[in-house]
């Protein structure tokens, strides 16, 4: 991650600031490790949005127009705040302000004294009605988590919860049929109700920061809504929707489906990663002939 832009001086001048913020080397850890580190929530998060921006930069040498005529952004989870950088909602350093933040609430919620183990299970092959059917049978009587949290392509989803109906469900759903069911190496029960502290920390500080805050220049899909938000959105709006994204489901699917029946028809992924490329594939296989990378 970062070997290729790491000299470029915008680049130079965030890793820079987010070493300040951050109070770590931030470049360091990415080209070095230790991976088990970068792994971690409120570490990952920092590196992907530090990553995405560097490879809009990339972008901005490449072909600048594509950055400056840019009708409409989209980021998945972490990703949003990438995306709203971009629009100009906030500035680079606001924005990874809040991404330390997020990361950091989001590990103590999983890492907390008292905390129940939780865990994130991949599920590709089901439908969406088999895949919630198996999550009520594997919660049963506990009154445990245990639902979608990512919405990623068709029939494909990720699960997350409490540890015990999450590994469950691994089962279950291969016993179902299907073609992948694989427990994540990330810890978290991210974008279910078993985040709801760390949406009210991230809500504090989205207050805190609101005046610096603007409407996007330009469309950007949401996760929680799948619908886009534009120069007309009070901030107001997005600060609930960035707090609500905690405990709600990531629905990509349906964000691409609809900017596709909004009229988008080019995409470029800006990142350390050709996942959304690898997920297009299966949302849209004419939209993916169009869409190109630029990594990190």
């Amino acid at each position: 991650m970062m070997k290729s832009l790491k000299d470029l001086e915008p680049v130079k001048e965030m890793l820079k600031k987010a070493n300040d913020i951050l109070g770590y080397d931030m470049l360091d850890l990415m080209l070095n490790g230790p991976e088990d580190k970068l792994e971690r929530t409120n570490y990952c998060q920092p590196a992907m949005y530090i990553a995405g921006l560097a490879a809009v930069e990339q972008l901005k040498v490449d072909d600048p127009d594509q950055v400056s005529r840019c009708m409409a952004l989209a980021g998945l989870s972490l990703g949003e705040y990438t995306a709203l950088t971009v629009a100009g909602v906030f500035d680079f350093e606001t924005g990874l302000k809040l991404v330390k933040a997020r990361g950091e609430a989001m590990d103590f919620e999983t890492s907390k004294q008292g905390a129940p183990k939780q865990a994130m299970l991949s599920v590709a092959g089901l439908s969406q009605d088999q895949v919630e059917k198996l999550c009520k049978e594997a919660i049963g009587s506990s009154g445990e988590v245990c639902q979608i949290a990512n919405f990623l392509f068709p029939k494909g989803f990720s699960v997350a919860g409490a540890d015990g109906p999450v590994r469950a469900l691994e089962k279950k759903a291969m016993d179902a049929g299907a073609l992948q069911a694989k427990v994540l190496k990330t810890s978290g029960a991210f974008h279910t109700s078993m985040m709801v502290g760390a949406k009210d920390y991230l809500l504090g500080q989205l207050e805190q920061i609101k005046g610096s805050m603007r409407s996007p220049r330009c469309q950007v899909y949401m996760n929680t809504t799948a619908q886009s938000i534009g120069p007309q959105t009070p901030v107001k709006d997005i600060i609930k929707m960035l707090g609500d994204q905690l405990v709600s489901p990531v629905m990509w699917e349906q964000s691409m489906q609809q900017a596709i029946k909004d009229g988008c028809t080019q995409f470029i992924e800006c990142g350390p990663n050709k996942q959304l490329k690898a997920m297009m594939k299966r949302i849209n296989p004419k939209a993916v002939e169009k869409m190109t990378n630029v990594l990190a």
